[in-house]
Formats: structure tokens, C-alpha cells, sequence
């Protein structure tokens, strides 16, 4: 999923080039470029989400968690990890109605290009189900889903 959000990001750069080549030499761009980056612009986070949490490379406040004792910071770790995969499970559910109730109502995104609406609006849920299982992978596995700076801190602290 990362690869394919890397690819659709230098798909972007590489048609906002062209477009931009085309309309300063005189001639007519395609509205599909336009058309192509706002999709992409929906499923480059989707697709890179779950990669960026196992990478645990998302941005965090490490202030915060430095005001606690090493055992209440860990709790609040393991607290932080199930909220976020709730979160990302409550959106899914919601992403996932709106497709389902897309795709049973036939709606179409009427632009350049006439696509079924759920063929867009997928990547929604099933980003953040990627996400809520990147998320229970680190709790199981008993790691901070933040960088080894953090996380190796508190454990020398203990």
C-alpha cells in the first residue's frame, strides 16, 4: 500500500509537471490531470497510513509523556494505542457504510471521468482497518507505537 501511495505521489508530480509545461508553451492541458491529483490527493494518505504506523514515523508530542512516572507513562501508552484503535475502527465502520450505501445507490462522481462513487470512497476504510491492525499488532507485540527514542526512555527509566 505504501509503494502504491509512493507511486500515485510521483503520478501527481508528474502530471502537475506536464500540466504546467502545456498551459506556459501555449497549449490546452488535460482536465484529467486535475481530475487524477484530487483522487490521488484521498488515496495517498489511505494507502500510507498503515505504512506510517508501523514505521511509527506519525508525529507525536513527546512532552506530554515526559510529565509521567516511567510505569504510569507505559499505561498511558497501552491507553493511547487502544484509543487510537477504536478511533480507527469507528471510522472504518462509518467509511465503510458510506461505500456500501454508495455502491447499493448506484452514485456516481460525475468529473472528468464518471466513476462509481464507492470505488473512490474504499480506500477509506480500508485504510483505517490497516491502521487499527498496525495499532493492535504494536499493543500485542507489547511495543509504544512511538519511535525506540521514546520508547527506549521509558524502559531505562523503569
Amino acid at each position: 500500500m505504501a509503494v502504491a501511495a509512493g507511486v500515485l505521489m510521483v503520478g501527481m508530480f508528474a502530471t502537475t509537471m506536464i500540466d504546467v509545461t502545456l498551459r506556459n508553451l501555449g497549449f490546452q492541458s488535460s482536465a484529467h490531470f486535475f481530475t487524477f491529483t484530487e483522487y490521488a490527493l484521498l488515496f495517498v494518505p489511505m494507502l500510507g497510513s498503515p505504512w506510517l504506523v508501523r514505521e511509527k514515523g506519525h508525529v507525536y508530542v513527546e512532552i506530554f509523556l515526559g510529565a509521567f512516572s516511567p510505569p504510569a507513562r507505559r499505561r498511558l501508552l497501552k491507553v493511547i494505542t487502544l484509543v487510537s484503535v477504536a478511533v480507527c475502527l469507528v471510522i472504518a465502520w462509518y467509511g465503510f457504510d458510506v461505500a456500501w450505501g454508495n455502491l447499493w445507490a448506484g452514485d456516481k462522481d460525475v468529473r472528468t471521468l464518471d466513476l462509481p462513487r464507492w470505488a473512490l470512497v474504499v480506500c477509506i476504510p480500508v485504510g483505517f482497518v490497516m491502521m487499527a491492525i498496525e495499532f493492535a499488532r504494536l499493543l500485542w507485540r507489547g511495543e509504544s507505537i512511538y519511535p525506540e527514542s521514546v520508547a527506549e526512555r521509558a524502559k531505562s527509566e523503569m
